[in-house]
């Protein structure tokens, strides 16, 4: 045996390892993406949630114009979701509800009105805390302020700070203008 071939004797060995190295950093790569792609899809969700749960509201106001748009209301009420090992809504400052709208044609707007707000509450997501705050007017104006904390970076929502850990809680709002 020639002195040069034992030189290259295992080389194909040690090529194959530095693939091995090289395979393994590309797919811990994509495992991270992975995660990171399904953390943001869950912040999507909620918000998108949020998002139609204030447009739900509003549509029930503007389905209720002989109460929102007359002025009937309070000036600002909150709803906050059921919470844990409940299921009827915490709502201040808002008529409560009386009647079962759904089983009774006769409610008058108040009524109605007491009824979708309960409604809705219920179907908040847990966490989620509510204002609305209304005026009178040629239309009347409703906005509708949701709050709630969700798992996400911080660096996301203040800019040049340093991102926190995933299991931060950040303050998060959305708020929808609704005329009547």
């Amino acid at each position: 045996m020639n002195k040069s071939a034992a030189y290259f004797r295992g080389f194909s060995l040690l090529e194959v390892l530095v693939a091995l190295v090289i395979i393994s950093i590309g797919v811990l790569g994509i495992a991270a993406m992975q995660a990171s792609a399904l953390s943001n899809t869950h912040s999507s969700q909620l918000e998108s949630t949020v998002a139609i749960q204030a447009r739900s509201l509003a549509d029930s106001m503007v389905a209720n114009p002989s109460y929102w748009d007359a002025g009937k209301f309070p000036p600002t009420f909150t709803v906050a979701a059921p919470a844990a090992g409940s299921t009827s809504p915490t709502i201040t400052n808002f008529p409560a509800m009386s009647d079962d709208c759904s089983q009774n044609d006769s409610c008058d707007e108040t009524a109605m009105a007491a009824y979708d707000v309960y409604q809705w509450g219920k179907s908040l997501n847990p966490g989620v805390t509510a204002t609305v705050v209304c005026k009178v007017g040629a239309p009347s104006i409703c906005s509708i302020q949701m709050n709630w904390t969700q798992k996400a970076p911080i660096a996301i929502n203040v800019g040049s700070q340093p991102a926190a850990p995933a299991t931060s809680g950040v303050p998060m709002v959305y708020t929808l203008v609704n005329q009547i």
